[in-house]
């Protein structure tokens, strides 16, 4: 008796996974499920169409008016640029080394016409020490009189050399003008104090040439050398006049 209430029992627990599997695998079962599983996927297409119609996600096409015009430099400028990419090719496939050593060359080239600009440019914000303080030798050298300086100059002038010739000429000028007490002559004078201290019109064309030719790297003409010979002594005359 007890063994069947044992037998019994074990086949009614075998038997409840075998109905709810049943239960679940019915035709009802399936029906509701996929019913629900439908109503699902319809609402996240809903949903994921609701997204996506949002203006973000939209292509907006955006004017450009000035696109024409940047397209047509931008090919001009690559039309204009082929030239020197070709010339740059040609070279870099003759140089040994090829286009590294080229671009090794082309800024240390760079960098030495910067450094001659530079250098030029710190000589002229020096305010023309050179010209002012009359420095044509070495530093120290004793000072030569007004009348031998226009003497050298007139020596350098007839061997042609017409930058010695100007600077000369204009060491004299203010060599002339310290003799006078118009000015103090010393190294650390520059041009700009010169011109303030030395109300003059002529003085200030000849202060123009000669930073030309000092600083701006313009060689000497005839001219320079006729207006300075001349210009000087009509500098002392305006400091004198009354």
């Amino acid at each position: 008796m007890r063994r069947a209430a044992l037998v019994a029992c074990a086949l009614a627990i075998a038997c409840v996974p075998a109905v709810a599997y049943a239960a679940v695998t019915s035709p009802a079962a399936r029906q509701a499920t996929s019913g629900a599983g439908n109503d699902r996927a319809a609402g996240a297409r809903a949903e994921a169409r609701e997204v996506l119609a949002q203006r973000r996600f939209q292509d907006n096409e955006v004017t450009a008016p000035l696109r024409s015009l940047r397209e047509r430099i931008g090919s001009a400028l690559r039309e204009a640029g082929r030239p020197f990419e070709r010339a740059y090719d040609w070279v870099a496939s003759w140089l040994p080394g090829g286009p590294p050593v080229l671009i090794a060359l082309l800024a240390g080239s760079v960098l030495a016409v910067a450094a001659v600009i530079a250098t030029r440019a710190g000589a002229r914000r020096a305010g023309g020490r050179f010209g002012a303080a009359g420095q044509t030798g070495p530093a120290g050298a004793e000072r030569l009189s007004a009348a031998r300086l226009r003497e050298q100059a007139e020596q350098a002038e007839r061997r042609g050399d017409l930058d010695l010739a100007l600077r000369l000429r204009f060491r004299a000028g203010l060599v002339e003008l310290d003799r006078r007490d118009i000015i103090a002559l010393r190294p650390g004078l520059t041009n700009h104090e010169l011109l303030r201290a030395v109300p003059s019109p002529t003085l200030e064309g000849l202060v123009d040439g000669f930073e030309a030719v000092a600083y701006g790297g313009r060689p000497a003409a005839s001219d320079d050398v006729d207006e300075a010979r001349e210009g000087w002594p009509r500098v002392v005359e305006e400091v004198r006049a009354p």
